[in-house]
């Protein structure tokens, strides 16, 4: 039986199945047309589309349970601190979430409840061994983006003083470090707790390219911690 994984809960704990093996649509990319005078147009990449993956999920309540068990359940899916979707049966990815629709419940025989939920997500599906945290504490180690698509990393650097971050041939540095701080590639920000560092940092925030990423460092870090954040079409 198959599940998903949302908001830090499975549906299996709220006592819902999923009726349906829902489609997955193709991720498209979104392109811009630069016209160019006396030559041929130019094509530049803005982005890719956004997808929607819906399921039919059933339920049982009674009439006396009914209105607690569905402000529980859309309290799960609209309320969400954690956007990431994982599902069961495609298990090497996960899905990052931008909105939740739910439909109208329907009732049936027996205190039946079935109902859709549609989640909007980021084209870009992220492989899910991605989203665990490395630990290396050798400069030089080489990390394989084997991804479709460029990575834009988390970062928490351990050490003190002033540390520059090595990634192919492109770096970053950050003064002034009191035993750690986070670099974040995705929303570029730099922080220690809830503390602005960004003031403290110079260069260009992390990317992975596809293939092998070769990550170094100089002074006095001890170990990096990286979420690499694989992705893929």
């Amino acid at each position: 039986m198959s599940f998903i994984f949302y908001n830090n809960l499975s549906n299996e704990q709220f006592d819902m199945q999923i009726e349906n093996i829902p489609s997955v649509p193709a991720t498209n990319i979104i392109y811009e047309t630069i016209p160019i005078n006396g030559g041929e147009n130019l094509t530049k990449v803005k982005g890719v589309t956004d997808i929607d993956i819906s399921f039919d999920f059933v339920y049982k309540a009674t009439a006396d349970e009914y209105l607690i068990k569905k402000a529980t359940i859309d309290n799960w899916l609209l309320s969400a601190t954690y956007k990431e979707l994982f599902y069961s049966l495609d298990e090497n990815k996960t899905y990052k979430v931008k909105q939740v629709k739910i439909s109208e419940t329907k009732t049936t025989s027996r205190s039946v409840r079935r109902f859709t939920a549609t989640f909007t997500c980021n084209g870009l599906k992220y492989l899910t061994s991605g989203l665990k945290a490395k630990i290396i504490t050798i400069s030089g180690t080489i990390l394989n983006n084997f991804g479709t698509y460029k990575a834009l990393p988390l970062l928490k650097i351990y050490g003190t003083g002033n540390i520059t971050i090595n990634i192919n041939d492109k770096s970053f540095t950050i003064k002034n470090v009191s035993d750690y701080v986070v670099i974040d590639g995705e929303v570029k920000e730099c922080y220690k707790d809830n503390i602005n560092f960004g003031r403290n940092m110079t260069g260009e925030y992390p990317v992975f390219s596809i293939g092998k990423n070769v990550v170094s460092w100089s002074g006095n870090a001890t170990k990096l911690e990286i979420t690499p954040r694989w992705r893929c079409y």
